[in-house]
């Protein structure tokens, strides 16, 4: 893969994360009230870093080359549900709002998560990757995971805190490493 778009694919997720990570804070509990604009926003540039990411991780096989390419391939068909979601999210209170249609769509979030978690485990795996870049994908993988204990065991607060320091430090530092040193 061309060196410039794994940069360009490391600085979107570095960009990405940064703003959600960003809005997430600035919105803060909010977001238990409903729908809020600043993390939609944020949060669909979240979810086009995320694609660069896993087109990266497709494109130079650090997936590998046998059956496990699914779980990337799976991630890119995903992504833009997530991503539609957030979209169509504007103009509803909250998520209680959404027509069926959109409540399907729903699912897109929560199984994308899931299968960054299964790529961060197949990258780490698969070990086509070295030093941080091999681990990083694995450590962002448990976003969701760590940010739901952060909720059950410290309260919304706590989690909007924990959520945008694991951004931070595993999605945005990610992307800034493929912008400096891209992959192959």
């Amino acid at each position: 893969m061309d060196p410039a778009r794994v940069r360009l694919a490391g600085l979107l997720l570095a960009v990405g994360a940064t703003a959600w990570a960003a809005g997430t804070v600035i919105v803060g509990d909010k977001i238990q009230e409903g729908i809020q604009t600043l993390d939609t926003l944020t949060g669909m540039l979240f979810v086009v870093g995320v694609f660069a990411l896993v087109w990266t991780v497709l494109s130079t096989r650090g997936a590998g080359d046998g059956w496990t390419r699914v779980i990337p391939a799976g991630l890119l068909v995903l992504l833009p549900g997530a991503f539609l979601l957030n979209a169509l999210s504007f103009g509803y209170a909250s998520h209680d709002d959404f027509p069926l249609p959109l409540m399907i769509l729903d699912a897109c979030w929560p199984l994308s998560q899931l299968g960054m978690l299964v790529l961060g485990i197949t990258v780490a795996v698969k070990g086509r990757y070295q030093g941080a870049v091999r681990w990083l994908p694995l450590l962002a993988g448990m976003w969701f995971p760590v940010t739901m204990v952060a909720q059950i065991f410290g309260g919304s607060t706590v989690s909007v805190y924990v959520s945008a320091a694991w951004l931070l430090g595993t999605h945005a530092h990610l992307g800034v490493r493929l912008a400096v040193r891209p992959v192959r």
